[in-house]
């Protein structure tokens, strides 16, 4: 299995690094990385110099957002297997080896792993509701993001079938798709930690709840209506509709009084 890295940036080097020094430290070597530089206002290309031997680097001409720069890298990449990695995240050395056997061995399209937790300054403890699941997940994956982008691995057949990234929103991407691979494909969980997620202080990973509800609100909505769902299904997603309209309606009248 050869495997497309694909790594989108937006003004942000020196955890770029870190990042590609964590896919460049792997065990496992049949794999090519993309650096997609979503329109970044300072040079990266420059701070990159040292990697540019081991990675192909995208400039866009402008800030597009991170799911139009995923899906240019999934179109450029040269390999069935696609495998993301947010440029502020961390690749354990054994992250790609134990994941490409655990996909052949099983035969999955579609695969995640668990992960280790960095807020600022310190390791923390995932909640259970943060819980990771394998198989058909459809139901689980309803109430918030089940899977961390750095640590799916793709074929590229399933972006054939689901369709990319949708361009549209400005969070909550990987729910809107991981919401449709669910629908139609079994999913196998790794319970081994392979990554490290990174917290900081962003603006992005500061969102209240309200507002992030509002785009799911916004993709679940849609997906309802897109896609031919069983009965069970649809109940489910219809129940889970109606949980965050009342939690985005919640916000909103916080707001006005």
């Amino acid at each position: 299995m050869y495997v497309s890295v694909v790594i989108p940036v937006y003004n942000r080097t020196g955890l770029l690094k870190s990042s590609i020094e964590s896919v460049l430290s792997q065990n496992y070597k049949n794999f090519q990385i993309l650096v997609i530089d979503d329109g970044s206002s300072f040079e990266t290309f420059d701070a990159l110099k040292p990697y540019i031997s081991f990675i192909e680097y995208i400039k866009l001409d402008k800030n597009y957002g991170v799911s139009y720069s995923r899906n240019i890298g999934i179109k450029r990449s040269k390999y069935e297997w696609i495998a993301f990695l947010d440029s502020d995240d961390i690749w354990l050395p054994n992250k790609l080896i134990i994941q490409t056997e655990f996909m052949k061995k099983n035969n999955f399209l579609v695969s995640h792993t668990d992960e280790y937790w960095f807020k600022i300054d310190r390791f923390v403890n995932q909640r259970g509701k943060h819980s990771r699941y394998g198989g058909d997940i459809f139901a689980n994956s309803l109430d918030f993001c089940r899977i961390s982008p750095s640590s799916v691995m793709i074929h590229r057949s399933v972006f054939d079938n689901v369709g990319l990234f949708d361009e549209n929103l400005k969070v909550c991407e990987d729910y809107d798709l991981w919401l449709r691979i669910t629908n139609r494909y079994v999913v196998g969980y790794l319970p081994i930690k392979t990554i490290i997620k990174i917290s900081h202080n962003d603006p992005q990973l500061s969102l209240s709840t309200p507002h992030l509800e509002y785009y799911r609100l916004l993709s679940l909505t849609k997906f309802i209506k897109r896609n031919k769902l069983s009965y069970f299904r649809k109940k489910s997603a219809i129940m889970e509709l109606g949980k965050k309209y009342d939690i985005v309606k919640a916000g909103i009248d916080k707001k006005v009084h």
